[in-house]
């Protein structure tokens, strides 16, 4: 259960050929700790074939962050009942160890919810859905499950690319 520089180093090069990424967009992939945390977790998990469920993530990843798929991506009303249901796009590993996955999701659930935390003006004066401003969520309440989610599984792995203490805090999905 590892995940070391050389395999994120080409899982970035390959996404960034893949997608015909600049630079600079390829430096941004890279330093993402969200987009690090979704390559690493099937590997981490032991998924029966890492690399290419890393890369089917990756790609669904970068499509929710980038031109006109973004919003395709975004959260809608259909997203409230699962703090979750945003990240299924991303959420099959098949063989994976369920208390890996579920710590890693929880992580990547952490950054997400602190986003929402952090565009509640601008999506509101932007007329963008956010789940805490409609009401639906209750920050604390998702931060709890969330963080006891992340906590039910010793993962240093995943500790070293983030902490759910710093998941709680940071809070960008571009992590």
């Amino acid at each position: 259960m590892q995940f070391p520089d050389a395999d994120w180093e080409r899982l970035c090069g390959l996404v960034a050929e893949a997608f015909r990424m600049d630079g600079s967009e390829r430096a941004r992939l890279a330093g993402s700790r969200a987009a690090r945390i979704t390559g690493a977790l099937p590997y981490l998990a032991g998924c029966r074939n890492p690399e290419r469920t890393a890369l089917a993530h990756l790609a669904a990843f970068v499509l929710a962050c980038r031109g006109g798929t973004r919003k395709v991506f975004d959260h809608g009303p259909a997203d409230d009942a699962e703090p979750l249901a945003r990240l299924e796009p991303i959420a099959r590993f098949p063989g994976g160890d369920p208390a890996v996955i579920r710590k890693g999701m929880a992580l990547l659930g952490l950054l997400m919810l602190g986003g929402y935390e952090r565009d509640r003006e601008k999506d509101t004066a932007g007329g963008e859905y956010n789940p805490l401003n409609s009401g639906a969520w209750k920050a604390g309440e998702v931060r709890a499950r969330l963080q006891a989610e992340a906590a039910s599984a010793k993962v240093p792995e995943l500790d070293a690319i983030i902490s759910t203490d710093e998941a709680s805090v940071r809070g960008y999905w571009d992590g």
